[in-house]
């Protein structure tokens, strides 16, 4: 399945290495479009002035967070090549991003990587994506235009004293570019042979003085991936359309307001056996595809008081409907996020906040799947309190404490301790101690399902836990940002996290012949206990004014806890096998002229072992090349895994019957700004 070793080594080194053989001759005169030249001759200070504030709930840089935060701009975004947000994830070190087939993506932070992976909390503009049915993304379902994307905050480690539960090993905020910021019109489109086709237009313009709006219309529509044996596709083709409109207003000096509606259709395709009779039983193999609609209704005002205050109220609205063979279901979702920032008290800097919840769902239950009761609601509030302390000119304490309460578990506590020092310009050492929960979902508290076991011809019948308690993280941080030089910067975070009531599905002992004959019962519960340790390094190396050298490495660790006289639905050692112990990315940036691009990217990723199946390590580089006539048209062409014509990434079959490889891919790309 892999070509010689040495031979694509040797690729890939000349590959990124290669373009230094040609000077750099940038024309800063030139029509060029204005961003290309965006990131690349930025110092250090300034790379690392970039703002994590949607993470943060306040104003602060990269360089000033007692954590270990990472940006991707826009215009990494364009010139990495990447048509989907998770391959954009694939940046930031201590991410684990793994392809599933054409439309499902495993994708985690430290580790617990899975195709529901529970530990990371996603919001687009602060709007919460995370599903609460099954704990984690359906990245399928997120299509927004990467155009419209201003930059994506990471936190790596929990920060769920700020964004409460789920918010675990890891937050991700996707911030959408202002209305304001996007006037006049942009067309897009493409194609190629395993993105088929994408596109999209968008518009923006003034209502008022203050008030400007912008609407986007974009669609994506992949292609199916290849079997694991290379014969055929697993017609696990996707395609999704998205419409959004956005309104940016400012009411004086002390108001700024924006409304943001949002419409998704997505039909994901793929197999699944269920469960059609039960006299006699029969099985087929069912369309596993989702076809679904999400629409959402999100409004922010930001109010700065006379008095030194500083609020902010966030309410959104969620309506998602779907449908799949075995089952259906249609859920409402309401939040409401209020926050004041304190005037200063001196060395004190207090921040407060409030939040409240409510989930209502209601399903069609099939034999295959499903939940009972079949309609249910949750009711879940918050409170939380932070106080950032100037200790002195360069050292910096910060205390806070989020308190919530759940429908499935009641009341839970989430406190943080993070300490910062900054000596000189150069250096800032930081450490934390964070606690953080993950809830519990709907499915384990309400689930039956039947469904083969892996590797078998038996089947078991998944049955709810609705005794479930959080999941507990005890998490210890380090972290160092050190700018060696002028061009030259490394950004270093060491953890050692501590999990505790882990999730985990074992069979009961109990068999049942009704429907099915020779059924075993199999139940979800508060099984393990999991310690992770593990390093994360990213680097930065401006060479010069047209080039730009981006490298990160994490290694990740685990030492798992478990009775190990029972019988295990799933391998009990799912983080060490699920996970990659390594993992490298070396990005190349480099602007051959004023109007053309060339850009590199290479990883590497350790092997897995899911589902009984070793997934092998491999190494992959992409490659792009741009062109800019003028200013406001760009051309592109762009390599996908280059080095294999195929590769798996992940496995789950579980939930996907099929297991699927990455091919090797290529597509070109225009756009026009008018």
């Amino acid at each position: 399945m892999r070509d010689t070793g040495d031979c694509r080594y040797s690729i890939l080194i000349l590959c990124l290495l290669g373009t230094a053989c040609r000077p750099a001759v940038a024309d800063e005169g030139s029509d060029a479009i204005s961003s290309t030249a965006e990131l690349l001759p930025l110092s250090w200070e300034e790379l690392t002035e970039l703002d994590v504030s949607g993470l943060a709930r306040r104003q602060q840089s990269v360089k000033d967070s007692p954590a270990a935060a990472f940006v991707i701009t826009g215009e990494d975004i364009r010139r990495s090549g990447a048509n989907s947000l998770p391959d954009v994830l694939r940046m930031v070190p201590g991410m684990n991003v793994a392809k599933i087939n054409a439309s499902n993506w495993a994708v985690s932070a430290r580790g617990f990587n899975d195709l529901y992976a529970n530990k990371l909390q996603v919001m687009i503009d602060g709007r919460s994506v995370y599903d609460p049915l099954i704990s984690g993304v359906y990245w399928g379902q997120q299509n927004p235009a990467l155009q419209d994307i201003e930059r994506i905050e990471v936190l790596r480690g929990p920060s769920g004293t700020l964004w409460g539960a789920n918010a675990v090993n890891g937050t991700v905020n996707i911030v959408t570019r202002s209305a304001r910021d996007t006037q006049g019109g942009l067309l897009y489109g493409g194609g190629g042979t395993e993105e088929r086709g994408f596109g999209g237009v968008r518009y923006g313009g003034q209502l008022a003085d203050g008030v400007h709006w912008r609407g986007t219309l974009n669609a994506v529509n992949r292609d199916a991936s290849a079997r694991l044996n290379g014969a055929g596709d697993t017609a696990d083709y996707m395609n999704a359309q998205n419409a959004n409109f956005r309104l940016d207003g400012q009411t004086g000096e002390r108001d700024q307001w924006m409304l943001e509606a949002n419409v998704a259709r997505y039909r994901l395709q793929g197999d699944y056996i269920g469960v059609t009779s039960i006299d006699p039983p029969a099985w087929r193999s069912d369309d596993f595809g989702r076809d679904g609609v999400t629409g959402s209704l999100q409004g922010d005002w930001r109010h700065r008081a006379e008095s030194g205050h500083d609020w902010r109220l966030n309410m959104a609205f969620t309506q998602t409907e779907w449908t799949l063979a075995m089952n259906r279901m249609s859920r409402s979702q309401y939040v409401l996020d209020w926050q004041d920032s304190l005037p200063s008290d001196g060395a004190h800097h207090w921040l407060w906040g409030l939040n409240y919840q409510m989930i209502n769902d209601r399903f069609d239950n099939t034999l295959t799947l499903s939940f009972l009761p079949a309609e249910f609601t949750q009711h879940n509030v918050g409170l939380f309190l932070q106080d950032q302390i100037d200790l002195g000119e360069d050292v910096k304490l910060t205390l806070a404490n989020r308190v919530e309460h759940f429908t499935y578990t009641g009341w839970e506590t989430e406190p943080n301790a993070r300490l910062i020092w900054t000596p000189d310009r150069r250096h800032s050492l930081w450490a934390a101690i964070s606690r953080a929960v993950v809830l519990p979902n709907r499915a384990q508290h309400s689930i039956r399902l039947y469904k083969t076991i892996p590797g078998t011809d038996r089947f078991f019948e998944a049955i709810a836990n609705p005794h479930m308690l959080t999941e507990n993280l005890m998490a210890y941080e380090l972290g160092w940002r050190w700018q060696a030089t002028d061009t030259f910067d490394i950004d270093t975070a060491l953890f050692y996290n501590i999990y505790d009531r882990m999730q985990g599905t074992r069979f009961t002992g109990q068999v049942f012949n009704d429907p099915i004959p020779g059924t075993l019962e199999a139940t979800v519960g508060n099984e393990r206990q999991v310690k992770s340790y593990g390093l994360e390094v990213s680097a930065n190396y401006r060479v010069n004014h047209d080039w730009r050298l981006q490298a990160s490495y994490s290694a990740n660790q685990f030492d798992i806890e478990y009775d190990r006289s029972q019988s295990w639905l799933r391998d009990p050692l799912t983080e060490q096998h699920f996970n990659p112990s390594h993992q490298l990315s070396l990005r190349s940036l480099f602007n051959l002229t004023s109007e053309i691009e060339l850009d590199a990217w290479a990883r590497y990723v350790d092997r897995l072992y899911v589902d009984q199946r070793e997934i092998p390590d491999y190494i992959t580089l992409d490659l792009r090349l741009g062109w800019h006539p003028h200013r406001n048209l760009e051309f592109s062409v762009s390599g996908q895994n280059l080095l294999d014509a195929y590769h798996p990434e992940f496995s789950d079959i579980l939930y996907i019957q099929s297991v699927s490889q990455l091919q090797r891919g290529y597509f070109a790309q225009v756009s026009w700004r008018f």
